[in-house]
């Protein structure tokens, strides 16, 4: 009878965990849109300084879809959300795939009885 080999994900940890964060830091950014830009008409009632506060908005947007898009997969070393020139936000590698909370399912596995 064969043995299924299985793969140790726990080297991958710190890998994904810094993947999880750069989305987590992503997605918030762009859940925050909406109160803000509220938050700002209520508070100055100036389409220019809501303008303003909505390119400050955007540039974080931008670097963080630039961070979340530039992360390593830890197992192949390929960019996680990028195969070809779009990148696609799913929760696994586009290479390998590899899925973003492969090693805490894993954790979770082994500590079942």
């Amino acid at each position: 009878m064969e043995e299924k080999k299985v793969e140790d994900l726990s080297k991958f940890t710190v890998g994904l965990s810094k993947l999880r964060r750069r989305r987590c830091f992503f997605w918030g950014v762009l859940l925050i849109y909406v109160p803000t830009i509220w938050l700002s008409l209520r508070l100055t009632n100036s389409d220019r300084q809501t303008a303003k506060v909505f390119a400050v908005w955007y540039l974080f947007v931008f670097i963080s879809s630039i961070l979340a898009a530039t992360g390593k997969c830890p197992r192949c070393g390929k960019l996680f959300h990028v195969n070809g020139f779009i990148p696609l936000f799913l929760r696994k590698c586009l290479h390998c795939g590899l899925h973003i909370t492969a090693d805490k399912k894993q954790r979770n596995n082994k500590s079942k009885p």
